[in-house]
């Protein structure tokens, strides 16, 4: 066998280390540039790695085979499932109303009243009612994490029976599926036990309604969706919902009109390049003109 020849002179054959170490380098660089630019602290967005985002969730969805509508992803011919987590206006509302008169299942969850106004556009009656609902039957030695049990059968909830919510709102209207115990209050005044117009009793965190043929879901609680709502100790049945929700044919998740697509800082940014169809080849095309540019002037 000839062993390859490194030569460190100007004109020489061989590979000279210097070309070898800086192009690592390079590569090293570029890759942590990217994964940290790509990465954001915004609450809910799937571009979070962190306890507070749902890029585990996101993960999990793809590969269980749903289509995540984002805005260089054009939104699936006609899902038989469709999630929203934590929409804000009615821009799905034409994709909600396809799903639903196609007799789907629409999902969605929020605790801040942000999805009232789609659910009023939709006709319907269950509305999210702002204001963290707290338990004795709590998680974590906490009364803002609460647990809930299953109070009606429905498809999604097969296998279920405990769930574990993080500060959530209550839900009015609709049919109860997961309720709290009659030892549950708002805590208005978030001081963690009932106190004055703080009335105990059982409130609703999941609901479903009637709409055309189909059917949807209110979830009194986006961070059910959050990496630390999934991985935590696996907290009871919380894992088993969420793959009963991607179960279907075909399952759409949500990255435009909700917080998922929220990104903060660079990662807003790459974001946006990366949306553009053409935005891969002109990052690749300046790369290799900045390669080009170091070796003409022997930088490499």
């Amino acid at each position: 066998m000839v062993p390859l020849r490194v030569s460190s002179s100007p004109g020489g054959a061989g590979i000279r280390p210097s070309l070898l170490i800086a192009c690592l380098l390079i590569l090293l660089t570029l890759g942590a540039a990217g994964a940290h630019l790509q990465a954001t602290s915004a609450e809910l967005s799937r571009f979070n790695p962190g306890w507070n985002g749902t890029a585990a969730f996101f993960s999990l969805s793809e590969s269980l085979g749903a289509v995540i509508h984002s805005p260089n992803v054009a939104p699936h011919d006609q899902p038989d499932r469709y999630i929203l987590i934590a929409p804000d206006g009615t821009d799905a509302e034409p994709i909600v109303r396809g799903v639903l008169a196609a007799g789907g299942i629409v999902i969605i969850a929020d605790e801040d009243g942000g999805a009232n106004e789609l659910l009023e556009a939709l006709g319907l009656e269950m509305r999210i009612r702002p204001g963290n609902v707290s338990s004795v039957d709590m998680e974590f030695a906490s009364p803002r994490t609460v647990r809930a049990t299953v109070s009606s059968n429905h498809s999604v909830l097969q296998g279920v029976e405990t769930l574990v919510f993080n500060r959530p709102s209550s839900i009015e209207g609709g049919e109860p599926l997961v309720r709290t115990s009659v030892l549950s209050w708002i805590d208005h005044d978030g001081d963690g036990s009932p106190g004055s117009g703080e009335e105990l009793g059982r409130y609703t965190l999941m609901a479903s309604e009637k709409s055309e043929i189909g059917d949807v879901i209110l979830i009194a609680d986006a961070s059910l969706f959050a990496s630390t709502m999934q991985q935590v100790r696996r907290l009871h049945d919380n894992q088993r919902l969420l793959f009963n929700l991607l179960d279907s044919d075909s399952v759409m998740v949500d990255a435009m009109y909700g917080r998922p697509a929220d990104a903060d800082g660079p990662a807003y940014l790459v974001h946006t390049v990366k949306s553009a169809p053409i935005s891969s080849i002109i990052v690749i095309f300046l790369l290799m003109m900045v390669v080009a540019f170091a070796f003409r002037r022997q930088i490499l």
